[in-house]
């Protein structure tokens, strides 16, 4: 049929309407065309309606399941996420779709009727959400700590115990550095995303040191070589000292105690020094003054007060040497002589029978003028004889007996007396009683038991003394006495008047003759022993003591 060879294109609407009203009225079409029409119909239905079914089926597809957008932090309150690709017409959402702690949640999409998914299955799909941990940052120690000796915490800055927990060193007592840790709790983690604890280092920082010394001064002689003082500061650092002039004082230090020792006189600074300790910074240094006040060594350069210090040493026998001598102004009447001048005294020798007259001592006697002669204080009746003579010269005794010996004779309770006023006060500060025995009864009998001590500030010489042997004196003397090392070395026993060193004069000894009930011992003018009445008089030599 010539009418349909080319088989034209049919639309839908000329297939309904053809459909419609048929073809049975169309002029000239033959059943076998009308058949040919009728399958060319069924045809081009099936194809529409195949068509259809692709359309529909790929409408009511779901790709993919849906997945979360963005991301949620926790912040205390309730979040829900937002979600690509999830349409509500297609799907049904179910699960936990909101949360407000950290964590992983899980939501359920299942197509509504008429979707599937991209496999062709509809059942519910599992989708996981997060919620995550809000960041914090590590606290750091806030202000500063000071050793104070309780125990001490530090101020947190940054710290919120609602975000973490804090452990390990929380609190101290000593200064140092500590280590506490921090953990994040649940909901929360560190800026580098860990969760574990992190340690933070914190401090307590030494307390200001503090140094004090118990004197600021020192001041050593030849009687005090050594002297300390303490050290007074807080804590365990460890106290040093040092001089600035050893060759004056040298400094030594145990525990808190600094001893200085002398070494020459001058004046040193001392500078005292306390480390840091544990728990305390080093403090200012302080410092003290050392004045070493020792001897000079040559004898008349040294005060009174210089001597005693070097005689209570028990060193004055490395500063001086026996017989050196110094200048003692003296001023007063002794008997009816008037004495205003200098005059010498000279070293009879150190620690002098030390066992009975005691140790640490310097022993004098009188003297020697300007020149260095040899003297004994004369006075103008020199050689005669005073009896009972109320200004009596220098006699033993006023009247011609030695009764009572040396203890109760004029020269020992008035003269000897009367020389120590007409001595300086600096003199008299320093000479010191001196035990003497001797023979304290006299009346002409040689008994041991007559010879007892007395004590005295100035005396006059025995006869052992001076010459170290007994010639005419009680013979018990020498048990108790030593002879001076000055005689003993070979100086001269000759003396002369004090005011002519041309006249060699004799010279009392305190010695009673045992032999006599008037005389007593002296120093003939040639230096050889003998004895006298005991109302002559003689020259005038005491002798005395430094201790």
């Amino acid at each position: 049929m010539r009418l349909l060879s080319n088989k034209p294109k049919w639309s839908e609407r000329g297939k309904e309407l053809f459909m419609a009203y048929g073809i049975a009225n169309v002029p000239g079409i033959g059943e076998s065309d009308l058949a040919e029409i009728r399958e060319m119909a069924q045809s081009a239905k099936d194809i529409a309606e195949a068509a259809a079914e692709a359309v529909t089926k790929f409408t009511n597809t779901i790709n993919v399941a849906p997945s979360q957008s963005g991301s949620l932090t926790y912040n205390g309150n309730l979040l829900s996420p937002i979600w690509n690709g999830y349409d509500p017409n297609a799907m049904e959402i179910g699960g936990i779709q909101s949360g407000t702690d950290a964590g992983t949640y899980s939501v359920t999409f299942t197509p509504k009727e008429g979707y599937q998914w991209a496999d062709g299955t509809t059942e519910a799909k599992t989708v996981t959400w997060t919620i995550g941990r809000a960041t914090i940052s590590l606290p750091v120690q806030s202000g500063s700590l000071t050793y104070t000796g309780s125990a001490q915490s530090p101020e947190w800055s940054g710290y919120d115990n609602e975000k973490m927990t804090i452990g390990g060193a929380e609190e101290g007592t000593n200064a140092g550095s500590y280590s506490a840790t921090f953990t994040p709790k649940d909901n929360y983690q560190w800026s580098d995303g860990s969760v574990d604890a992190k340690p933070a280092s914190w401090r307590i920082g030494k307390a200001e040191g503090s140094l004090s010394l118990n004197k600021s001064s020192l001041t050593l002689t030849a009687a005090s070589m050594s002297g300390t003082v303490v050290a007074t500061h807080e804590g365990d650092g460890v106290v040093s000292a040092t001089s600035s002039n050893t060759s004056i004082a040298t400094v030594s230090v145990s525990a808190n105690t600094v001893t200085v020792n002398a070494v020459a006189a001058g004046t040193v600074t001392v500078t005292v020094k306390v480390a840091a300790g544990s728990n305390h910074s080093a403090p200012r240094n302080e410092t003290f003054s050392v004045t070493v006040n020792l001897p000079n060594k040559t004898l008349a350069n040294n005060s009174p007060e210089m001597i005693q210090q070097a005689a209570q040493s028990g060193q004055a026998a490395n500063y001086w040497s026996v017989g050196d001598r110094i200048g003692i102004k003296l001023n007063g009447v002794v008997g009816v002589l008037n004495l205003n001048s200098t005059y010498y005294a000279i070293i009879l020798g150190f620690n002098h029978n030390a066992s009975v007259e005691g140790n640490k001592s310097i022993h004098f006697q009188f003297g020697k003028n300007v020149s260095g002669t040899d003297i004994a204080f004369t006075d103008e009746g020199y050689g005669n004889v005073y009896a009972n003579n109320a200004s009596a010269r220098f006699v033993m005794n006023t009247t011609n007996v030695n009764t009572g010996g040396w203890k109760s004779s004029h020269m020992r309770q008035t003269l000897c007396e009367e020389f120590f006023s007409a001595l300086p006060e600096a003199w008299r500060d320093v000479i010191s009683p001196c035990v003497k025995y001797s023979d304290n009864t006299g009346g002409g009998n040689d008994t041991a038991s007559y010879v007892t001590p007395t004590t005295d500030k100035v005396w006059l010489l025995s006869e052992f003394e001076v010459f170290g042997t007994r010639y005419v004196a009680n013979s018990a003397e020498k048990n108790y006495q030593k002879q001076y090392d000055y005689y003993k070395n070979g100086n001269s026993k000759v003396r002369h008047k004090h005011n002519d060193s041309s006249t060699a004069v004799h010279w009392w000894l305190r010695s009673v003759h045992c032999s006599y009930t008037s005389n007593f011992c002296n120093v003939y003018s040639g230096g050889s022993h003998s004895s006298s009445s005991a109302y002559h008089s003689w020259g005038f030599a005491p002798g005395f003591k430094v201790a």
